[in-house]
């Protein structure tokens, strides 16, 4: 599937992200998980693409003190946040579907990405060409249709069928070591329904995030096995 349009990603970051990319219970389990791939991984230089407003940077650095990061994005106002967050990284603007950069990075990461590009093969591509050792994505699979509301409100183009994502980076060159499919049976698909009936905010009401604290635990009971977030590690 493909946009008709191309997506408007400073009026997105303006009105749509923000609080959720913090402490909403996804993003945050999300984090978890990728700990656990990160944990086992030999790195000294990380990019990562489609960086946003660089809430991802801290994780990318989690007991690497000496670890650089590079952050690329198509988003001048997530650029300008993440340069205000992080003023010792180095940010570059970037169409991934496009363009690279003119060197490697022992790892490429890219999270919640590959869902809103037309290209993702062409994106796949130039990720592999800058990648030293590793490429680490994480992505949304499950049925776009069913949850085109939420889906076209965040920028969305796809969701990933199962085991279409590892094929496309295998294509690309990569050899995948690894996939987790999560989020089944709370937010897969209790939640991501619901969602179909909601408009994101930028900031959090209180009782929002009372709400998102408590999804946040009840998600611990989901499965690791079946979902809609995917994360996938290969090597390039």
């Amino acid at each position: 599937m493909s946009a008709a349009q191309p997506h408007d990603y400073d009026r997105i970051w303006r009105d749509a992200y923000g609080d959720m990319q913090e402490v909403g219970p996804v993003h945050r389990h999300m984090r978890r998980i990728l700990r656990g791939f990160l944990r086992g991984l030999d790195y000294e230089t990380a990019l990562d693409v489609g960086c946003g407003a660089g809430h991802n940077m801290a994780l990318l650095r989690q007991g690497r003190e000496s670890t650089a990061v590079t952050g690329v994005d198509l988003s001048d106002e997530a650029l300008e946040r993440a340069g205000r967050s992080w003023p010792d990284a180095e940010f570059h603007r970037l169409d991934i579907q496009r363009e690279r950069l003119d060197r490697s990075w022992d790892l490429v990461f890219s999270s919640l990405v590959l869902e809103h590009l037309p290209d993702d093969r062409a994106a796949l591509g130039n990720m592999r060409s800058m990648a030293g050792k590793y490429v680490l994505v994480t992505t949304i699979a499950g049925d776009f249709e069913r949850y085109r509301p939420w889906e076209e409100q965040m920028g969305h183009v796809r969701n990933y069928a199962a085991g279409e994502l590892e094929a496309k980076m295998s294509d690309a060159g990569l050899r995948v070591e690894r996939a987790t499919y999560w989020g089944f049976p709370f937010y897969t698909p209790v939640a991501r329904r619901l969602q179909n009936r909601m408009r994101s905010e930028p900031s959090y009401r209180r009782e929002t995030r009372f709400l998102a604290q408590l999804m946040y635990g009840l998600y611990f009971l989901n499965s690791h096995r079946r979902g809609d977030l995917l994360v996938v590690l290969a090597r390039a």
